[in-house]
């Protein structure tokens, strides 16, 4: 019975350790495919403030659409605003406009990293989107005007509604 016992045990640590390290093939590539397409969508699920708790997005609008060499954007802002007047009427952080200061890059990890600025009246907005190989994404934004804030999400295709 003992000797049975150290079987079960090597057995269930080797299927313990293959579903800890199991990874969607065909999830890395379409997330991939996107990113190099620069045709793609972020919807977040949760906003991080810098001085609060996490929140849930779920049922709130927000988006990150990337169209080739521009980008629209809003995303509900949950925060301090330091400076440049009052809130927009928008409530949150809107932008469609060209990518500026473009850079993409893939780390050790094949994460991308997505940096890119982007003014708003007069505000300056710095983003950087980490694109991790299974779809799920951490967008931070440093603000001229406000506290930094942070979003957690996944990419995936335009709708077609939201194309044009």
């Amino acid at each position: 019975m003992k000797r049975y016992s150290h079987y079960l045990l090597i057995i269930l640590l080797i299927f313990f350790e293959s579903c800890g390290t199991s990874v969607d093939a065909a999830k890395v590539e379409k997330t991939k495919q996107l990113v190099e397409s620069r045709e793609f969508e972020i919807e977040n699920d949760w906003v991080n403030p810098m001085n609060g708790g996490r929140i849930n997005l779920i049922g709130n609008p927000n988006f990150i659409r990337f169209k080739k060499d521009s980008v629209n954007l809003f995303l509900p802002f949950f925060g301090e605003r330091f400076a440049g007047g009052g809130y927009n009427d928008e409530g949150g952080i809107k932008y469609n406009g060209p990518l500026n200061d473009l850079e993409v890059r893939t780390d050790s990890k094949n994460t991308q990293i997505i940096e890119f600025s982007a003014r708003q009246n007069t505000e300056n907005l710095n983003f950087t989107i980490n694109i991790y190989p299974e779809g799920k994404v951490d967008t931070k934004v440093n603000s001229s005007y406000r506290s930094f804030i942070s979003y957690q999400g996944e990419i995936g295709e335009i709708k077609e509604k939201d194309r044009k």
